[in-house]
């Protein structure tokens, strides 16, 4: 029988390794505060958040990084804690929360180098900007959306 954290380190893993190639590329590629269009509703940039969500806290600068680095080791203890309690068949929340252990441990490793993390997805319209993200941010936000969708389903479903 198969270990049932295979599938969630896998993937985070996977998320792990894909933010840090972005990031990386973005840093050698775009200078910092520079930006390029790929479209009219998107861009690439490459700023350096020192908040946390979408830039909160971020105007307290590096004094903000203790914080978040202390409530990202919380958050992944918190997560491989309910890993450890979910059976085996609940596989969606499994992966999904593996997507989230994985965009925490990226965005931690940004804090722990650089004091900050490196955004640079950029999606705008009508000359509104949605804040500045990146690979983890999107794994943390789709996978709580997705484990929270299929923990809910199978509590209905019994």
């Amino acid at each position: 029988m198969k270990s049932p954290w295979i599938a969630p380190l896998s993937v985070a893993l996977a998320v792990v390794a894909l933010d840090r190639w972005t990031k990386i590329a973005v840093s050698y590629s775009i200078p910092q505060g520079a930006w390029i269009v790929i479209t009219p509703f998107l861009n690439l940039v490459h700023v350096r958040n020192a908040g946390g969500v979408f830039g909160m806290g971020s105007k307290e600068g590096y004094r903000s990084s203790f914080f978040f680095i202390v409530a990202s080791l919380v958050a992944i203890v918190v997560i491989i804690s309910l890993l450890r309690r979910l059976s085996a068949k609940q596989r969606l929340v499994r992966w999904s929360l593996g997507a989230v252990l994985g965009g925490g441990v990226g965005n931690l490793v940004d804090r722990l180098f650089y004091g900050r993390v490196i955004d640079f997805i950029d999606f705008h319209w009508a000359g509104y900007h949605w804040p500045a993200f990146n690979v983890a941010d999107t794994a943390i936000t789709v996978g709580l959306a997705l484990a929270l969708w299929g923990y809910f389903r199978r509590r209905v479903e019994r």
